[in-house]
């Protein structure tokens, strides 16, 4: 119990089918009449991705195996047939993830507020307006002079106490110390997120609170709140949690199980997962000089933040062959050397993290001004590129 959790807590239970199917068709009315309702999830909207969580029993009959404090606490090893991801920028957003993002997306969902600090909910497509972070994100850097997020394709996190990644705020009139945005035990929580999250909670007629234990304060006084209002508070765990007595309803389920059986009855389709990209390129003829400056940048498409997601980019002109390995991704082009005869272009090779085997996406242009921004969409399952010049365009087109 090292970490505030007794037995009696980690014991997993599992709803009849009967008793689920009449739970999930009262969870569905509930979300349909809905004013406000909200969304908090922990650890266990993840586990179906490969990613452990921190509190399952030493028995648990999760794929991932016991918790990462059950193991801590127990001086044991993760099973070897545990399905455990190496690398977590690797998961692909679950049934669960791409669920809330469609509910969202239907405005049915006011805001998510989570737990987790795996970046998953943003990969997956929630717009960060209705995201509430109150653990931090592992992909996110922030700059501690001036504010500025910097989303990155790789953890940022450091574990360490002062949370400085080493790097530096690219605003040149700044050029602050960068740290990330991952909340350690004791520390605070950022007050712009638990601001977020505490407003919806007053606001909210439905709560529904999946995959955690709600142990941890103070993000678990987030769900709680809305109890205390005497609102609906649903809870989807496999264990027992800390508010069951306080909850309208209590399902056992995995969130997945309870996420389809809601979508189903919602009549809602669970969208599948796409990787999405935002590039913006620039060339720009300083005549002065007669050369050609070139800018690539990658950008969150929901934000218009930084967002890191190249791994190199290489750059090639009609006599030369340039390797861009570091941000930012800019390069200066003197045509005094350069063949200028016959239109000249320029070809550059945007090679990316390869966390879902991207391939890298090649592009071609006229050496002449040029200022745009277009989307990549990557389909994991048929390893192809979509460029489209919205977000929001269909990719069946």
């Amino acid at each position: 119990m090292a970490h505030g959790v007794s037995d009696e807590y980690k014991k997993e239970h599992f709803d009849s089918k009967i008793k689920l199917e009449k739970k999930l068709d009262q969870l569905a009315e509930w979300i349909r009449s809905a004013k406000h309702f909200i969304v908090f999830t922990g650890a266990g909207v993840s586990t179906s991705t490969g990613i452990p969580d921190f509190r399952s029993g030493m028995d648990t009959v999760l794929s991932t195996g016991p918790g990462a404090w059950e193991l801590r606490d127990n001086r044991a090893k993760t099973p070897k047939n545990a399905k455990v991801l190496n690398d977590m920028h690797k998961a692909i957003p679950s049934v669960t993830h791409m669920a809330l993002v469609e509910l969202q997306r239907r405005n049915i969902i006011k805001c998510v507020i989570s737990q987790n600090c795996d970046g998953l909910h943003l990969r997956s497509g929630l717009n960060p307006d209705c995201l509430a972070e109150l653990h931090g994100n592992m992909n996110l850097e922030i700059c501690s002079k001036c504010g500025a997020n910097y989303l990155r394709d790789y953890d940022a996190a450091t574990g360490g106490l002062d949370h400085l990644t080493g790097r530096k705020c690219d605003k040149p009139e700044c050029r602050g110390l960068l740290k990330d945005s991952t909340i350690n035990f004791g520390e605070n929580l950022p007050r712009s997120e638990k601001s977020k999250a505490f407003r919806h909670a007053n606001q909210a007629d439905v709560c529904l609170a999946l995959g955690s234990s709600l142990s941890v304060t103070p993000a678990a006084d987030v769900p709680e709140r809305v109890a205390e209002r005497n609102q609906k508070l649903i809870i989807g765990n496999l264990q027992r949690t800390c508010l069951h007595k306080m909850s309208s309803l209590n399902i056992y389920a995995f969130t997945d199980t309870i996420m389809e059986g809601v979508m189903k009855r919602l009549n809602i389709t669970i969208p599948p997962w796409i990787l999405r990209r935002c590039v913006r390129f620039q060339i720009k003829h300083e005549k002065l000089n007669n050369c050609y400056q070139i800018l690539i940048e990658g950008r969150d498409s929901d934000k218009d933040l930084p967002f890191s997601m190249f791994k190199s980019i290489i750059v090639k002109t009609p006599k030369s062959e340039y390797l861009l390995k570091k941000e930012p991704f800019s390069i200066s082009i003197d045509m005094n050397v350069q063949d200028t005869k016959n239109e000249a272009k320029i070809q550059l090779q945007l090679n990316f993290f390869e966390h879902y085997n991207e391939i890298p996406y090649l592009l071609e242009y006229p050496l002449e001004d040029i200022n745009e921004e277009f989307y990549l969409f990557w389909n994991p399952t048929t390893g192809v590129w979509v460029r489209k010049e919205r977000a929001d365009e269909n990719l069946t087109q």
